[in-house]
């Protein structure tokens, strides 16, 4: 991972970016965010969306881009940590996402443009940078009062100790099995909660009665005396008849079997078994949302076929987005976004719409409780906490209104500590200054800076006034924009989809058609559609028959596009990682394609090595920084030459990453770090050619030295 340059035989660098940053301080700094990330940049968690890269490396992205070339690394990385203030500076992503690097940006003084093909990346970006109310309160509280009213009825259960009907905060459902009756419920284990001093909450496999125990290995019923180990895995248990069973035919089945109470009057809380009080309460929220369904705000689309991820849910005959859903979740979330839509005041009405909008993930029959891991006990686990539509064993009907302030998931929590710490850090950003050892030695307010809140409504009034941003949702390829803006950028800073990694807009489309209801009336021409899957997402997907060529040749379109706006010396940089050398050589053939050059390349933190939909596979942590220039005329090059000065920069860069201090980083990283380096030194020439005087691609160049990456990785592990 060396400090020494690649490339630059006859590009002048012209930013700091192109010479050095301080990546080592900062993947320190990165580390700590991947943990915390809610804590660190509240702003960017708002709402889901998918692979988001971190707020510390894309501020020192922004910085050094937009800094003299002379700044040294040491002094970047001052600048992190204090006011910057670049305000003529123009910086545009293609791939906006979540918004990273527009938060970023305009933190940082700078004027943003940002694209996205995707309806839900450009609504999420659009609230993140966009102004606040004063009316945002007030709506808040005059919706959570009208819903709770409504919704409250149907989410009630007995408290086991008093008697009295109480709030329930969440339901437990599990697996029916079995040939035509299904009357055999399916548990991962027995275990329904684990406490903090080794006990547990359990469920016996004989009365179906609930039980608190001191050890779940030796557990016996506190109602039928039935003693078992509740820890045993895939325990089958045979039921006389269902309470109530949620899907069936085609589609699986549910039966609830557990309730999550708290009880005011006396103080208690925990677990009971689900009973015919809450029957009778899911059976009238059913009749219920029969009655309103015609004139609630439900989606009807539905779900795409021949997709990549929703294949899955077609595999298990899902067909419709409702049907992720039962009544009585249908018949709250309706309710909730119903009252919503009766917000007068447009800002207030889409704060409120993305935050209900973040409630879904954590409100539909495909969430799961993390009580029974004793390691993670107490929360949620939402939908999308792998990149994917997992279908649980044991789902969490979640309360979405909640019972508690702090209550996990529910439309009062992601207000009261996602969207309102959001909107204080905005006016009052902060970043962690370090020790030298990488411990946190404070929090420093970065005074003068904010994030976005003047958008503009085009690029003229953007570059003419005191607006902040101004964002376009579309192909970025064909941006309407592209001639009052040539020239005219001084950074692209972008994150772009790492080929097959995720697979945006079949995700995205679960949100889609909630958001819809609100906001087509709105924004028609954003809103008017379906589905936001698109053919021209630039990603790889087999099902749909999206190549990797395909791929190369979308990525390649945008870059074409970013390569007319940037000013002649503007750097475009962009983060990427991926395990397939070809993915690699793809991304390579789109930067040579579209006019550029690879000129440095760096490592920086991208993942948390913990995080769900990686935790236990063999996954990447690092990015790859890969910076680029225009570069009108290239040299050939003898294939030969350059493989031995590959080589060597692999060599080198994998000897520095295994004396780094990294310890939980892995070979696929140290293959990244190569990869990386290697792109720089492909790039500096027009076309390449072996002893045979055939043509070397960057494809085949990246398989090539594939083994010999593997090589020195297998020398020094």
């Amino acid at each position: 991972m060396g400090d020494e340059r690649l490339g630059f035989d006859d590009i002048t660098p012209d930013s700091a970016l192109e010479n050095d940053i301080p990546y080592r301080q900062l993947n320190r700094l990165a580390e700590l965010e991947a943990y915390n990330k809610h804590h660190y940049r509240p702003t960017n968690y708002q709402h889901k969306w998918w692979a988001r890269r971190l707020g510390s490396v894309f501020r020192t992205l922004n910085i050094a881009a937009l800094s003299a070339p002379d700044t040294t690394a040491e002094e970047l990385w001052e600048k992190v940590t204090d006011t910057c203030d670049f305000e003529d500076a123009v910086v545009f992503d293609p791939f906006m996402g979540g918004g990273t690097t527009g938060q970023e940006a305009t933190r940082v003084g700078a004027k943003f443009v940002g694209s996205d093909l995707n309806p839900v990346a450009w609504f999420i970006t659009r609230m993140g940078l966009a102004p606040q109310t004063s009316l945002l309160e007030t709506y808040f509280r005059r919706v959570m009062n009208r819903s709770r009213d409504e919704i409250r009825p149907y989410y009630r259960t007995r408290c086991p100790s008093c008697g009295d009907a109480v709030g329930a905060q969440f339901y437990l459902w599990v697996t029916l099995e079995g040939d035509g009756d299904r009357n055999t419920r399916a548990y991962d284990t027995l275990v329904v909660d684990h406490d903090r001093n080794g006990g547990a909450t359990v469920v016996c496999p004989a009365c179906h009665g609930i039980s608190e125990v001191d050890d779940p290995e030796a557990a016996c019923c506190g109602e039928c005396e039935r003693s078992f180990d509740a820890t045993e895995e895939d325990v089958r248990v045979p039921v006389d008849a269902p309470n109530a069973v949620f899907n069936g035919g085609e589609r699986p089945a549910y039966e609830p079997y557990a309730v999550k109470y708290h009880c005011k009057d006396c103080g208690e809380s925990g677990f009971r078994e689900f009973g015919e009080f809450d029957v009778d309460r899911l059976e009238a929220a059913r009749e219920r949302y029969e009655e309103l369904r015609g004139s609630l705000p439900i989606p009807e689309q539905e779900i795409p076929e021949g997709g990549e991820k929703t294949r899955d849910l077609h595999n298990r005959n899902y067909t419709e987005w409702t049907q992720l859903f039962n009544s009585r979740q249908l018949l709250a979330l309706g309710t909730l976004l119903d009252n919503i839509t009766e917000v007068d005041d447009e800002l207030a009405r889409h704060y409120l719409t993305l935050t209900f909008s973040a409630t879904l993930e954590f409100n539909n029959m495909f969430c799961s409780y993390k009580g029974a891991d004793p390691r993670g006990p107490g929360a949620v686990r939402h939908l999308f906490s792998h990149h994917a539509y997992v279908h649980p064993g044991e789902p969490l009907e979640n309360n979405p209104i909640g019972t508690k302030g702090r209550q996990s998931g529910t439309f009062r929590y992601l207000y009261e500590y996602r969207l309102k710490k959001a909107l204080d850090y905005q006016h009052t950003p902060v970043e962690r200054v370090l020790n030298d050892d990488g411990t946190v030695e404070e929090k420093k307010p970065i005074v003068g800076e904010e994030i976005g809140g003047r958008p503009a409504d085009s690029v003229s009034e953007l570059l003419d006034g005191d607006r902040t941003h101004f964002l376009h949702c579309g192909d970025s390829a064909d941006l309407p924009f592209a001639d009052e803006l040539a020239g005219g950028v001084d950074a692209v800073i972008t994150d772009p989809p790492y080929y097959d990694s995720v697979q945006y807009g079949e995700l995205a489309d679960f949100f889609y058609v909630w958001q819809k209801q609100s906001l087509e009336r709105d924004f028609p021409e954003i809103f008017s559609r379906d589905s936001v899957v698109s053919d021209a997402e630039a990603v790889g997907n087999r099902t749909r028959e999206k190549s990797l060529d395909d791929y190369r040749e979308l990525l390649q379109n945008v870059f074409e596009s970013s390569f007319d706006l940037l000013k002649e010396d503007g750097p475009l940089a962009f983060t990427f990682h991926h395990k397939q050398p070809e993915a690699w050589g793809a991304v390579l053939e789109a930067i040579d394609g579209a006019g550029f050059r690879v000129v440095n390349t760096y490592p920086v933190r991208g993942e948390n090595r913990l995080s769900v939909h990686i935790k236990g596979q063999r996954a990447v942590l690092l990015d790859s920084v890969i910076v680029c220039r225009k570069d009108h005329k290239k040299p050939e090059g003898d294939w030969g030459d350059i493989r031995g000065t590959i080589e060597e920069v692999a060599r080198e860069r994998i000897r520095t990453f295994h004396g780094s201090d990294d310890d939980d980083l892995s070979r696929l990283d140290a293959s990244v770090v190569a990869y990386g380096a290697c792109t720089t030194e492909y790039s500096k020439y027009e076309t390449v050619t072996d002893d045979e005087d055939d043509e070397v691609s960057e494809r085949d160049a990246m398989e090539i030295i594939q083994p010999l990456i593997d090589e020195l990785n297998e020398a020094e592990f």
